[in-house]
Order: C-alpha cells, then sequence, then structure tokens
C-alpha cells in the first residue's frame, strides 16, 4: 500500500510542432512552473517525473509517455500535472478519450496549470466546452504548423543551408553557426579508415570485427562521451556492425554534398517512406569533404550492384533476436536451412545463437500458438458467459443510482424547507444548526454513494466493452498448418532465441481479456 499521494509531473517540448520557437515552452521552464504549482497546491506528496524532448504531440508515440502510462497502469500515480493541455497531446479526439474515459476509470486525477483544468471539478461530467474547444485547436495548430516548419526547412535546404538537428559521424556543428558544418578530426580519423580498408579489400563485416577487436569507439559512443545522447548498449557494450559501416559507406556527406528530399511523409507525424533515388536532390560541395570524391564514386560502384534473391524472404525474419546480443537473426539457406546469429562472427560472443534448425523453429511456433489459441477461444467464451452476469450487474446498479439521486434530490428539498423555516422564525437557531447538520450528513453519505456507484457502472461498462471480436471469427474460419506472413504479422510480436531449449515468444493478442482479468470480471459481476 502506498503511503504517499504520487504526483506525475509530465513535460514536453517538440522540434516537430514549432515549439522550440517558444523559450517558454522549455523542460527546464515547464519542470520549474510545474514543480511551483505542486510546492503550492499539495502536501505530503511523491513527486515523479516524465518528460520527452524533441516528440511531436500529434501521437502518444513517445518513450516518456509509455513509461508513464505504465504506472498508471501499475496503479502507481495518483495525479497527472502537465503546463497544458498541448503537452499532453494535440489529438484532441485521444486527449478527449483520455480526459473523460481512461483517468477517471483508473482513478487519476489530471490537471492542466495554464488552461485551468482539474479533472476533480468536473466529476460525473465531461469537460466543459472550452476545454474541448482548446484541444481542437491544438490538434489543428499542430497540423498547420508541422506543414510550415517543414516547408520552411525545405527552403533551407534548397539555398543550400544545413537544417538537420543532428549532424554525420565525423562532422560537428560550428558554435557560431549551426547551419555549418565542421570536420571532427577525431571522428574523421575513423571514417577516412574505413573507407581506406574498404579500398584494401576489406568487407563491412571485417572492418567491423577489426574494430571492435581493438576497441574502436562506435559513433553512439562519441556522442555519449560529448554529452548530446544517453543510451544503454542491447548487450554487453556497443559493437561495430557491417550496416553500420555500410550506410557510412554509402553517405555522399563525407564528399562534401548534401542529399535531401530522400523521405517523404503523407500525413502529420506519420511514417516517412523512402523516394526513388531519381527523385533525391543533391547540393554538391556544400562543406568541406572527408573523403575524396573519386576514391568514393569507385566504393559507390563496387558496393552499387544488388544480388538477385533466389529465394522469398522467410516470413519470421525481421522478428527474431538473439538472446545474448539481440541482433536480428539471419536464415542460412542450406539442405538443412537454419537461423542464425550473424554479430557473433563480429563481436566473438559465445552466448550468441551458433543455429537454430528452421523446420524446428516453425512447428515450436505453430504448437505453441495452437496452445495460446485454446486459451484466448476458451477466454472468449468464458467472457461470453460473464457478459450477461456484468449487463445484469449493469441494470441493478443504475437502478441503485437512480434510488440514491431520489433520496439525494429529496434532502435537498428538506434543507430548502428548513432554511425557509429558519428564515421565517419557525426555527431557532440552535434547531437549524442540528438539523442542518444531521441533513448534511445524509448528503454527504448520499454523495460518496452516488460516486461510488459511477465508479462501479463505469468499471461495468469498461468489462461490457469488448472489441476484438474479429480475431475470434479470424481463428474460428482459418487453420494453423504452416508458417505464412499473414499468420506471423497478425500473432506474433517478437520470439527472443538463446538456444533450442530456450525459446520466448511475444504474442500479439488483446490484453484485456487475460484470464486473471477475467477472473476478476467474474467476481465483480
Amino acid at each position: 500500500m502506498k503511503n504517499k499521494f504520487v504526483i506525475a509531473i509530465y513535460m514536453r517540448l517538440s522540434q516537430d510542432d514549432g515549439d522550440f520557437d517558444r523559450e517558454s515552452n522549455s523542460i527546464i521552464n515547464q519542470r520549474n512552473l510545474l514543480r511551483t504549482y505542486v510546492a503550492e497546491h499539495f502536501r505530503q506528496y511523491e513527486l515523479m517525473e516524465f518528460q520527452d524532448d524533441g516528440y511531436s504531440g500529434a501521437n502518444f508515440d513517445r518513450p516518456g509517455i509509455t513509461e508513464l502510462f505504465a504506472k498508471v497502469k501499475e496503479g502507481i500515480v495518483d495525479c497527472i500535472i502537465v503546463k497544458d493541455l498541448s503537452r499532453f497531446s494535440r489529438d484532441y479526439i485521444e486527449i478527449g478519450s483520455y480526459l473523460e474515459q481512461i483517468f477517471p476509470f483508473a482513478g487519476v486525477r489530471f490537471i492542466a496549470v495554464n488552461d485551468g483544468y482539474d479533472s476533480d471539478l468536473h466529476k460525473g461530467d465531461v469537460a466543459g466546452m472550452d476545454t474541448s474547444f482548446k484541444n481542437l485547436i491544438n490538434d489543428l495548430y499542430c497540423k498547420d504548423i508541422s506543414v510550415k516548419v517543414k516547408s520552411a526547412l525545405k527552403v533551407k535546404k534548397e539555398k543550400g543551408i544545413y537544417a538537420n538537428g543532428s549532424c554525420p559521424f565525423g562532422y560537428r556543428k560550428d558554435p557560431k553557426d549551426r547551419h555549418r558544418l565542421l570536420i571532427d578530426e577525431e571522428e574523421a580519423a575513423v571514417v577516412r579508415r574505413i573507407f581506406q580498408m574498404t579500398v584494401d579489400g576489406l568487407s563491412s563485416h571485417k572492418i567491423a570485427q577489426q574494430f571492435n577487436a581493438e576497441g574502436v569507439k562506435t559513433p553512439i559512443e562519441f556522442k555519449i562521451e560529448r554529452g548530446i545522447a544517453s543510451m544503454k548498449p542491447k548487450g554487453q557494450s556497443f559493437e561495430w556492425n557491417g550496416s553500420t559501416i555500410c550506410r557510412m559507406l554509402r553517405n555522399a556527406a563525407y564528399v562534401g554534398d548534401i542529399v535531401y528530399d530522400k523521405y517523404e511523409t503523407p500525413e502529420v507525424s506519420g511514417k516517412a517512406r523512402l523516394r526513388p533515388r531519381s527523385e533525391w536532390k543533391v547540393f554538391k560541395n556544400h562543406h568541406e569533404a572527408i573523403i575524396d570524391r573519386a576514391v568514393f564514386e569507385e566504393i559507390q560502384q563496387s558496393r552499387g550492384t544488388k544480388k538477385d534473391r533466389k529465394y522469398a524472404k522467410h516470413p519470421l525474419i525481421g522478428k527474431m533476436e538473439c538472446g545474448c546480443c539481440h541482433k536480428s537473426l539471419k536464415i542460412a539457406r542450406s539442405k538443412n536451412p537454419y537461423f542464425f546469429c550473424a554479430n557473433r562472427y563480429v563481436t566473438r560472443y559465445e552466448g550468441c545463437l551458433k543455429q537454430i534448425n528452421v523446420q524446428f523453429l516453425e512447428q515450436f511456433l505453430l504448437f505453441r500458438l495452437q496452445e495460446e489459441l485454446d486459451r484466448q477461444m476458451k477466454t472468449y467464451y468464458n467472457y461470453l458467459d460473464a457478459k450477461v452476469q456484468i449487463d445484469k450487474a449493469l441494470k441493478e446498479v443504475s437502478e441503485d443510482r437512480k434510488q440514491v439521486a431520489g433520496e439525494q434530490k429529496h434532502l435537498q428539498e428538506q434543507q430548502t424547507r428548513l432554511y425557509e423555516a429558519y428564515v421565517f422564525k419557525e426555527k431557532s437557531r440552535e434547531g437549524y444548526v442540528k438539523e442542518k447538520q444531521e441533513l448534511q450528513a445524509e448528503m454527504d453519505q448520499c454523495i460518496d454513494e452516488i460516486e461510488h456507484i459511477d465508479k462501479r457502472i463505469a468499471l461495468l461498462k469498461t468489462m461490457a466493452d469488448f472489441e476484438s471480436i474479429e480475431l475470434y471469427e479470424y481463428v474460428q474460419s482459418h487453420s494453423f498448418t504452416s508458417i505464412t506472413e499473414e499468420l506471423v504479422e497478425r500473432f506474433i510480436n517478437k520470439i527472443v532465441i538463446y538456444d533450442e531449449e530456450r525459446i520466448e515468444v511475444e504474442w500479439n493478442f488483446p490484453e484485456k481479456l487475460s484470464e486473471e482479468v477475467l477472473q476478476y470480471q467474474l467476481a465483480f459481476a
């Protein structure tokens, strides 16, 4: 049991919706404002902080907000405080859902300081028109400013102005002009060595393997040392790999060129898509080169041809990772094909997966999937039985609320008559005060009872609301005899493989109808 009231303050700063132009919206200023508000309005509390620096408010795909929601789900947080509603989200539909349904159900108080919004003032009611209108304006503002910012960046790039947030490995931004790139000699030495080793005939994997053996710092380690990044390695340490080397060998920034319009984003905060190479735009000789252009072009010609795929991509590729280094597994095509961790040839980790037979893994997954589907179907059928009880309980509780609301109205009428009797001298002051206190005590009891009933109604409605019927119809109309791309995309999130004895599967099934939740529903109903 918690001993203190837990308050979570959330701060967000975006470089997508124009917030970076506002000094008042800086993370530091948001933190100072929120800490001051908490100190002035609360006593005996425990404070938690969550932030997203450089993330758009157009969606909830943010690490800070994800961590906050996890704490809410665990029942740790009692109150969330933000500077204003736009810091929490600019999607008016999503924010309305959280303010009117999710947070009340979770018992979490929500405060937006500058907007004057406090969910405790809206108990049993929806947020006011002004709050809804602000949310809509924030949503429209996000879409409008995103278009304007992207348009401004495009104009800058067409003029040859460097307008990216970060710079390529081997360069630093000029402290006096953030649109100008300067060579970082320590990093550039690594870049030159990579290109020279490639000219000498070494493959990207061989270069990565040699760098790891020598302990050459990776690009992320350089950033961490400079204080511009904070990250932990997935495995035992940061490692060079062939993919990183390949990306650097293709980067035209090393010959002084800037390539832009490589990607397009069809909608605000949507997923960027790579344009055809013919549509890319290049601004040549933008900054000082690290690599000679002739050397760069020679390497591009030798690496520019792609081999035709002899085999179709296996549907599990991209879903599997090594349990040791957490790198994606590859497939070896042979008489008996197997999956393996190619990274072990670079890192030399003994724990990296050597091989696991493809057919064995497919059969293992089909067996485990059938087990999970059986459990899900059993849960669903139990849910249908429980829903009858839930609907019955919801009807009974609704009737209880009507009865208590009637009692509350009767008490209000009694209070009015009592006051009139006191005003017209039909009641003494002592008698009036005594009866008023008795009526108020009954009134408070009615208010508490209505609040308890409303929470019960909200919980029952949530239990009765089930939107994954389509999944169960799909299961009933399909047989699962082989691993297909459709099956993998629908049911599997991730597979972590250590060896044949230890395989961890993260399934893609609705959490709402877990066995634990179902038991709670049955008990509650």
